[in-house]
């Protein structure tokens, strides 16, 4: 990792002392998975689509760091819908000095056109990790915001992609993580609004189990073609002093997501629940 990061105490602590709402939606392990995924790439203008607290784009503008420090016309907006997400995310830069770099703004996904700073067609790169659920599939959370982030309460994963195809430049890119059960019908919403699948990789927490999460990478414009990458193994189990088995990230999921380390030393009996 970038020797600036491991130099700034807020940086090295990433994603731990991120500020959010304490009442509000809690990130997880697919939000850092998805900036890992969608890092190393030559953007200059990535918009964050419900970005709550910023922890995907904060944590791509970590992983690029030497990018920032190249191209000083490299910047996120951040785009939500709950004013205390904004206001955290906003937070979130300053306190790991990107706030040249990371805007965070109140808007909604499903009218584009009323959110400051927004162009059709300006931004290269799209980030998005929307609510999963169809409203009344699985247990709803009592809190709304949390109803809001989790479930397609009143906005929908077609309104994301929407969204980000209507923010892409030609041969723009959108990463984008959602749960495997759904990938029929996100094909069918990427193909309605012109974004075509151009990498794949799938999620297991262990090797043995079936895929819980999938990272896409979508292209607006270009010819048709799909790499699947493959699959990602988050845990291995192992056994404790005591004979109890113990789940650990795996090196692999280490390598690829280095922000899992900080709790990869401190091995539970259960895998973190997935979303």
């Amino acid at each position: 990792m970038h020797s600036q990061i491991a130099d700034n105490p807020h940086r090295r602590l990433f994603p731990r002392g991120l500020v959010q709402p304490e009442h509000g939606f809690r990130f997880s392990i697919d939000a850092l998975l998805l900036a890992c995924f969608a890092a190393g790439r030559q953007h200059r203008n990535v918009i964050d689509l419900g970005t709550g607290c910023g922890v995907v784009s904060l944590g791509l503008l970590l992983l690029d760091q030497e990018r920032c420090d190249q191209v000083k016309s490299f910047h996120v907006l951040g785009v939500d819908k709950n004013p205390e997400m904004v206001a955290a995310a906003q937070a979130n830069a300053a306190k790991l000095d990107f706030a040249a770099r990371f805007t965070s703004v109140l808007g909604n996904v499903a009218a584009m056109n009323e959110i400051p700073g927004f162009r059709p067609g300006g931004f290269d790169a799209a980030l998005c990790n929307p609510p999963y659920r169809p409203s009344g599939h699985g247990r709803m959370p009592s809190n709304p915001a949390r109803q809001s982030a989790m479930f397609e309460t009143d906005t929908r994963t077609e309104d994301f992609l929407e969204a980000a195809s209507r923010a892409l430049s030609t041969k723009g890119r959108l990463y984008m993580v959602h749960l495997p059960e759904h990938l029929p019908r996100l094909l069918g919403h990427l193909a309605a609004v012109k974004l075509e699948p151009k990498r794949l990789r799938l999620v297991h927490a262990h090797r043995d189990k079936s895929a819980s999460l999938l990272l896409l990478e979508t292209g607006k414009g270009g010819n048709p073609g799909l790499s699947v990458e493959p699959p990602l193994i988050l845990y291995h189990r192992d056994c404790s002093a005591a004979g109890d088995v113990v789940h650990r990230i795996t090196d692999e999921a280490l390598t690829f997501c280095p922000f899992l380390d900080c709790n990869s030393s401190r091995p539970s009996q259960k895998p973190p629940e997935q979303p």
